[in-house]
């Protein structure tokens, strides 16, 4: 290449830079005819090809480059982008690879593998990638990368320990440190998560972030004063942050029960905002939890009719409004599928759609593509069930088999405590002093009833330390009884277990579960502490229920299988069968611990 080429070439690169491409161009295509040979011309009619989004000259072109330069790993870790970018994660996978093959440490490609491994359920062969490329992890992005997978398979210490590595890595910078702060956050740790957080706070004070996650670690130690005003300080610096929106009406609405008051807020900022996606899918769900289902479908369908609507609008407005027009929610939910194929949330949504339309042979076809994502996703595994029962396909039977996979037992004594009733007597105390809050939170499944806020399994209270001791031997025996086989909970086996998040909840009289699943879950569970009078009586009032769907189907569906609850009992079933309570009457609540496992 001569010196005038260079300095050419030199000057595209300035133009694209500078975007450009018209004057880029010009000297492009004077140069390219002499210089086919050279790798950075392709490199360059790559980058022009998609300013003008030309997709399919941008692959040849970057194919072209990395052909005349195989020694480096740019162009193949571009093309793993771009393939990324279409949704062709396989070959945007094979990409990233090749471009590791040339260079095992260029950065690009590892972040992107190995974020894309650990986010679809493969964080296993993240951290061996990492671990093949020889080097620990010298600065706080990879320390940062390792965590998440690591966090991912259920190493939370050791995840910890890479998420403090990080912060002293970058000097303790406040993105670090709110990186940790939420890790400490979801281990539990929250006084050490409220104090990475202020810290973070005393160099970036205007991050809305930061002041979210310091509202989460108050919250999680009741301080509900304080987690509002760390709230209220964040929506000054951003007014219409969503984050801060949701917990701040969520709290509100929580301590009081009052509508209008958790909500005043966010209708200030609706008000006034051109942009109000994220508010107004935040104030429909306020709506269609606080029972106002018109009100929530109102909002919803005006918001999705816009051209610009993304795709969570799509599929919110599909789920409000499969109860009243399953078609306009079957389209929308399609338009969400048709952006993003492998969106398990949107494909979903497409599936609960063609359940309450009644199309059993799409939702099949649908809950299949979820399936081929990923096997264990809970949801797909729920409407498939669904799908298969509603076709009388016998599949549907093993996968809701209620006799070998719902497991009612009641515990042993827990040491320390003379009897089992003794002992309820004192975990039912523990609980009450976590139950501080009025009204039931938004996007669960209680309705009628309040939740706790904090990972149960973390308390030093004797009462519940000795719960979680108690359900150990329990936990196993179903694991044991289980047996062998290739079905979507004997498959994930391993001989152990770990807790995925453990919970309380009141039921006040009239209360209630709505029938859900547990997405992020193997193994759920209830357990009972404390039962009104009216459970025992005859009849199934207060009784755990299975079989009836969460959602909409055509024809309708009912309830298949009950359990009639004790205090001290514990039941075990699978986190993807749809589960729900029967409504119960009197004076007195209906106390319970619900916790997930995950295979250990």
């Amino acid at each position: 290449m001569t010196p005038d080429q260079q300095r050419l070439l030199n000057t595209v690169e300035h133009h694209i830079a500078a975007q450009r491409p018209s004057e880029a161009r010009k000297i492009l295509d004077r140069l390219a005819p002499g210089l086919n040979h050279e790798p950075r011309v392709w490199w360059y009619e790559a980058a022009l090809a998609q300013m003008a989004g030309d997709s399919q000259g941008a692959e040849a072109a970057l194919l072209k480059t990395a052909e005349l330069d195989p020694d480096t790993p740019f162009a193949t870790a571009a093309l793993g982008e771009l393939y990324f970018s279409q949704d062709r994660v396989e070959l945007a996978e094979q990409a990233w690879r090749d471009a590791l093959a040339r260079d095992p440490r260029f950065m690009p490609a590892l972040f992107n593998l190995v974020e894309w491994l650990t986010g679809s359920g493969r964080a296993t062969e993240a951290l061996a990638l990492l671990a093949s490329t020889g080097m620990e992890p010298p600065d706080a992005g990879l320390l940062t990368l390792r965590a998440g997978a690591l966090d991912a398979v259920g190493r939370i210490q050791e995840a910890l320990e890479d998420y403090r590595a990080a912060a002293a890595a970058s000097r303790r910078a406040p993105a670090v440190l709110q990186n940790l702060a939420t890790a400490l956050l979801a281990a539990g740790q929250v006084q050490e998560a409220e104090a990475a957080a202020r810290d973070a706070l005393v160099t970036r004070h205007a991050h809305p972030g930061l002041w979210q996650v310091l509202a989460q670690a108050l919250l999680s130690q009741d301080r509900f004063d304080e987690a509002q005003e760390a709230l209220q300080s964040g929506l000054k610096r951003d007014p219409n942050h969503p984050g801060l929106h949701r917990e701040l009406a969520q709290l509100i609405w929580m301590r009081t029960g009052d509508l209008p008051a958790a909500t005043a807020r966010l209708d200030q900022a609706l008000a006034t905002m051109t942009e109000p996606a994220p508010l107004e899918v935040l104030k429909a769900k306020f709506l269609e939890y606080a029972g106002d289902l018109p009100g929530a479908q109102r909002i919803l369908t005006e918001a999705a009719a816009r051209p610009s609507a993304p795709n969570y609008v799509l599929c919110a407005a599909s789920q409000v409004l499969t109860t009243t027009n399953r078609t306009l929610a079957a389209d929308l939910a399609a338009q969400a599928v048709a952006r993003a194929p492998r969106d398990r949330f949107g494909l979903a949504t497409l599936a609960q759609a063609q359940l309450a339309a009644g199309d059993l042979d799409g939702a099949e076809e649908t809950c299949n593509r979820i399936r081929g994502l990923d096997p264990t996703d809970q949801h797909g595994l729920a409407l498939l069930a669904t799908t298969w029962r509603l076709k009388q396909d016998r599949r549907a039977d093993d996968l809701n088999d209620y006799a070998g996979l719902v497991s009612p037992a009641m515990i042993d004594t827990p040491e320390g405590w003379p009897d089992l009733a003794s002992y309820l007597i004192d975990l039912e105390h523990a609980l009450a002093q976590r139950h501080g809050l009025l009204a039931h939170p938004i996007g669960q499944s209680v309705r009628g009833g309040i939740q706790t806020n904090v990972r149960l399994e973390l308390s030093d209270d004797p009462a519940l330390k000795a719960f979680f001791e108690a359900i150990d031997a329990p936990i196993r025996s179903y694991i044991q009884a289980l047996g062998t086989g290739d079905d979507p909970v004997r498959s994930r086996i391993t001989g152990g277990y770990r807790l995925a998040g453990s919970w309380s909840v009141r039921l006040n009289p009239g209360g209630r579960h709505v029938d859900h699943l547990h997405n992020k879950g193997w193994i759920s569970s209830a357990f009972y502490v404390a039962l009104p009078a009216a459970v025992a009586a005859e009849g199934r009032q207060g009784s755990l229920r299975f079989g009836m769907p969460g959602s909409p189907t055509r024809p309708a569906l009912e309830a298949e299988h009950w359990i009639k609850p004790k205090p001290g009992m514990l039941v075990l079933f699978p986190s993807y069968m749809w589960h729900g309570t029967e409504p119960f009457e009197g004076d007195a609540p209906r106390l319970t611990i619900a916790f997930d496992l995950l295979p250990a």
